[in-house]
């Protein structure tokens, strides 16, 4: 690695004082920049201490440059299109449709709701790779920035757009399995009677009604894997609350109340340095199908009983072909 030796000219100092020298003023360049005067005056006499030499002449009529400050002006000024030209540069590497993007999901939405429309993507995009992060595995993380996260926690940071994708409702499911060894409940009371698979996710998530439902019951199982919860209930092990969209992916579970929890929205987030990143943004237009809240409505805001998923369904396949989305929810059952 080569030696990084501290130089008498700074960077920062240099670009401030071509600044000045391209304005011919301390107070036009300080109102470009959005810099107070005093900042450009201290800089451009750290600069010049630096050097030892004089760059430029105040005066009443403003700043001109002595014949050193010519010479460093002229040498900022390639400084300045070269890194012009820098930033061109590296933009158009960041539009390539090509390369790797990283995306961050909660281990149940990337691995139950999100990889059976991952086959489409990747045949459709074959100079795309996809690294997700499940959050598994914290000693030994995926290398590589996020590009995409995908949380049930809204984002604080100033540096990121954010926005919901999808709402998750929950209700309380069973395999029918289950049901014929120890009867289906007819209430949420009669719920209780029942081994209950709890993930301690939901305990973040509650309203007071499903707080106090929570407090009923006695778990057989506690666990914080999506993966370990959804296996659980669908062996039969018990039941358990899942969101409502579990029946695109597993419609043979039966739906048997719904759940007493406030939906919990799901937020897209993105850098802002990615904007303008078309493998980014393709992989941003995927997400935003598999979660298309037109043609799925289980992702609504507005709660939408799973009796009326078929009848959606059926108009959405009227209104376009929907080949891939038939093959997503095979034969999904009316849930009284």
């Amino acid at each position: 690695m080569p030696e990084i030796v501290r130089r008498k000219a700074d960077f920062s100092e240099l670009r401030l004082f071509w600044a000045v020298a391209e304005a011919r003023s301390f107070g036009a360049a300080a109102r470009a920049l959005g810099v107070s005067p005093s900042t450009l005056t201290r800089a451009v006499d750290n600069l010049e201490a630096r050097l030892e030499v004089k760059l430029l002449v105040r005066s009443a009529q403003g700043v001109s440059l002595t014949p050193a400050g010519k010479a460093a002006y002229e040498r900022v000024l390639t400084m300045e299109r070269s890194a012009a030209a820098l930033e061109l540069e590296l933009a158009g590497q960041d539009k390539s449709a090509s390369g790797v993007v990283k995306v961050s999901a909660p281990d149940g939405v990337g691995g139950v709701l999100i990889t059976p429309w991952m086959p489409d993507f990747l045949r459709a995009h074959p100079d795309i790779d996809l690294v997700f992060d499940c959050g598994l595995w914290a000693n030994h993380p995926l290398e590589g920035e996020v590009d995409v996260a995908l949380t049930f926690t809204r984002p604080d940071q100033a540096e990121v757009v954010a926005r919901p994708i999808a709402w998750f409702h929950y209700g309380l499911f069973a395999a029918q399995g289950h049901l014929d060894l120890y009867g289906r409940p007819g209430s949420v009371q009669e719920s209780l009677t029942h081994a209950y698979i709890h993930h301690t996710a939901h305990a973040h998530q509650l309203n007071q009604r499903a707080e106090a439902f929570i407090t009923m019951v006695e778990p057989r199982l506690t666990t914080n894997s999506s993966a370990v919860s959804l296996s659980a209930i669908c062996e039969g092990a018990g039941i358990g609350g899942l969101p409502t969209c579990i029946l695109a992916v597993r419609p043979e579970l039966v739906m048997l109340h719904h759940f007493p929890m406030a939906p919990v929205a799901m937020w897209l987030v993105q850098r802002q340095e990615t904007s303008r990143s078309a493998r980014v943004n393709k992989v941003i237009s995927w997400l935003e199908d598999v979660f298309d809240q037109s043609t799925q409505p289980w992702y609504r805001e507005e709660y939408v009983p799973p009796s009326q998923f078929q009848t959606e369904l059926a108009r959405y396949l009227a209104r376009r072909r929907g080949e891939r989305l038939e093959a997503a929810m095979p034969g999904v059952r009316e849930i009284a």
